[in-house]
């Protein structure tokens, strides 16, 4: 019985966290599709036009909301990250931070989507697509992962080599100095 361990590396962090990344903007993309071809092809009504009354001002709120809630959010768990002792549990945390941002953005942008099928109005097609433009934004890199926690050079440097081993960075402990400090 073989009872080794695959070892994940930074490379295979980044990797995991892009394809979640990918298949969340994929999955906006299909349904968005996948309704217009409905709407247009007639297999849908969506001519439901007094609900476009309502939902006018419900969209947009949902969408602020939305990316008002998934910025705060991820900032706070920016700042539990960053008071983390090492690089391993930094990195847990920035993980859970971009999948909870990922998922307040992609519902108000599936709402949107949701609410154009039910309308047939482009409006709302517009406001989710406004939403995907913002996830192309926010791609997770090793660049972006130590600007957002604000790593000193040695965590940095741990995180920009694709080889490092991630449960040896259980080792990697923050600075208690800044860099401009030192």
């Amino acid at each position: 019985m073989n009872t080794a361990t695959v070892q994940q590396t930074i490379k295979s962090y980044f990797l995991a966290l892009q394809i979640v990344y990918f298949a969340l903007i994929a999955g906006q993309i299909i349904f968005t599709f996948l309704t217009f071809y409905l709407i247009r092809s007639g297999l849908f009504d969506g001519e439901q036009a007094e609900l476009r009354n309502i939902f006018i001002y419900i969209v947009p709120a949902f969408m602020v909301g939305g990316l008002f809630i998934s910025h705060l959010l991820f900032k706070s768990f920016l700042n539990t990250a960053r008071g983390k002792k090492n690089l391993y549990e930094k990195l847990t945390f920035y993980r859970s931070a971009l999948i909870i941002r990922f998922a307040l953005l992609e519902g108000p942008s599936f709402f949107a989507i949701v609410v154009y099928l039910l309308t047939g109005d482009y409006l709302f097609l517009g406001m989710s697509g406004l939403i995907i433009i913002v996830f192309f934004t926010l791609k997770p890199t090793a660049e972006r992962a130590v600007n957002d926690m604000e790593l000193h050079s040695e965590e940095a440097h741990a995180i920009n080599n694709p080889n490092t081993v991630m449960n040896e960075m259980m080792g990697i402990k923050r600075s208690p100095f800044k860099e401009n400090e030192l």
